[in-house]
């Protein structure tokens, strides 16, 4: 061996050795912050789901994924509001992360002034990109945006327990800002340039969840003496009555039939919804009977929901995109108030949901609510909300039912079975992930093969999306269904040079 090819060796040392050296403190670091995080939180008295860590990364995803999307696309000025609002969300959830490695304060104060600098990134954005006055944007859109975030961050962590690790309790509350946030501006402004089709599928569905808010907060103000039937259909005599008036004062006198002739005057949209009525009435037969029979459901069994909720979500995305948004809208308000009722402690409703939850809850559901079901129909219908257009993207519209519905569901079935070697500090198995990525390529190219999915190089993206997907659903020990179908959406954003 001559001198060159020696020092060649012993500097492929070196720096292997320097880069080792360089991730392990990086990788100490993290744990470090990450440890030091919980133990605040301990000493906050705030306890969150029981994991090893605290998922920090996770506030990163939902910016991300819009930020690609404006810059991928022509989208409307009331997208790049919410995008540029979410970076005052990300600017105050570091600024929370960094304050909480250092004092358990920023948990128990009622104020904090992070919430006027994390304003102000956002406000500028406003300013400098949609033309916004400079203190309108900031004193009455930003300001306010951040500070509800805020408080509802720190409601989740306290008056949640064991619910969500800091990363999906971000994740969640800047969804669930950031929705309220497009409705109002729906509402006040004419920023979003949409069509009569879509006007109408929005104001179903923002009347069906408004009434399911009105409806929880009811719910949440009887004291126990007043929990019982009667006052319960009062309340959701309430709710008819305004869902009524809002429908008929902005759809018109005849917005009973217009939504009956959207549905049912058209001759593919019945087929579809017959197909998703079948699924349903299966879905609840299975949960009555094996509820009956109070057996613990295992893993397996509980992914069997997955591929019901699976297979309407895909076919609605391939057959009508549209008619899907709309079922998704109502289908969430209908979850949210079933979970509601669950905790309404009004029998004997209470007690028989109670008893579904004991039979299908999993280890992740320790806390507060039931949020796998949540994070389940959530991830599935996410991309429908994100993605800023549906023709000709039914690949990025899937992400969601491929990561969690078909690749989840595959590793989870294929690694009880057939898994032996496991991933280092996870239950997960190597096998397990093999399945994962190759039954999400597997299903896209059925897809093809059958001419239900149309899309340059979409094998291609679909290989590089599950890999990504797969690796992270193995290592994670965040909730699979609440993070998985942004992580895909991240990975299809990535590929776009290859369409």
């Amino acid at each position: 061996m001559d001198k060159n090819s020696e020092g060649n060796q012993s500097y492929n040392k070196r720096y292997i050795s320097s880069s080792q050296k360089i991730e392990a403190k990086y990788i100490n670091f993290i744990m470090l912050l990450d440890d030091q995080i919980t133990r605040n939180l301990n000493a906050a008295g705030v306890e969150t789901r029981p994991v090893k860590t605290n998922g920090l990364w996770c506030c990163f995803l939902l910016p991300v994924v819009l930020t690609f999307y404006i810059l991928l696309y022509n989208v409307s000025p009331l997208y790049k509001l919410v995008t540029y609002m979410s970076y005052g969300l990300l600017f105050y959830s570091i600024l929370f992360i960094v304050f909480i490695s250092i004092s358990s304060v920023v948990i128990k104060e009622s104020t904090y002034g992070g919430c006027v600098a994390s304003s102000l990134v956002s406000a500028l954005f406003l300013y400098s990109f949609l033309g916004q006055d400079l203190i309108f944007s900031l004193m009455v859109v930003s300001v306010p945006v951040v500070s509800w975030y805020s408080y509802m961050l720190r409601q989740a962590l306290i008056r949640c327990p064991r619910t969500f690790t800091i990363g999906e309790a971000m994740i969640v509350i800047q969804g669930i800002v950031l929705f309220g946030l497009m409705g109002l501006a729906k509402l006040f402004s004419n920023l979003d340039d949409t069509n009569e089709e879509t006007d109408f599928i929005n104001v179903i569905i923002y009347t069906v969840l408004s009434t399911v808010g009105i409806i929880i907060t009811l719910l949440y103000l009887l004291t126990d003496e007043q929990r019982n039937i009667q006052n319960l259909a009062k309340i959701f005599g309430a709710g008819a009555v305004f869902a009524l008036i809002i429908l008929h004062s902005v759809l018109g006198a005849s917005f009973m039939l217009k939504f009956w002739n959207y549905i049912f005057m058209h001759e593919n949209r019945v087929q579809i919804f017959c197909f998703w009525l079948s699924l349903v009435i299966i879905a609840v037969l299975v949960l009555l009977s094996r509820t009956k029979l109070a057996v613990k459901a295992n893993t397996v069994t509980r992914k069997s929901f997955h591929i019901l909720a699976s297979l309407v979500f895909m076919s609605g995305i391939l057959l009508d995109v549209n008619l899907i948004t709309l079922a998704a809208g109502i289908g969430l308000g209908l979850l949210v108030l079933v979970e509601a009722l669950r905790k309404s402690r009004i029998e004997p409703i209470s007690s028989a949901l109670q008893s579904a939850f004991l039979v299908y809850s999993d280890e992740k559901d320790c806390g507060s609510f039931a949020m796998t079901p949540l994070y389940l129909y959530a991830g599935l219908a996410c991309p429908l909300l994100l993605v800023p257009q549906h023709a000709g993207v039914e690949l990025e519209l899937l992400s969601g039912v491929l990561a969690i519905g078909v690749g989840d569901t595959a590793a989870s079935w294929f690694g009880s079975h057939y898994g032996f070697n496991k991933w280092t500090g996870s239950n997960r198995t190597l096998e397990g992930t093999a399945f994962n990525i190759l039954s999400q390529v597997a299903t896209v190219y059925a897809l093809e093969l059958f001419e239900l999915l149309q899309g340059n190089n979409a094998l291609i993206r679909t290989v590089v999306a599950a890999t990504v997907t797969g690796l992270v659903e193995a290592k994670t020990d965040q909730v699979d269904n609440l993070i998985l179908p942004l992580v895909s959406l991240i990975a299809y954003q990535a590929t776009w040079f290859i369409c």
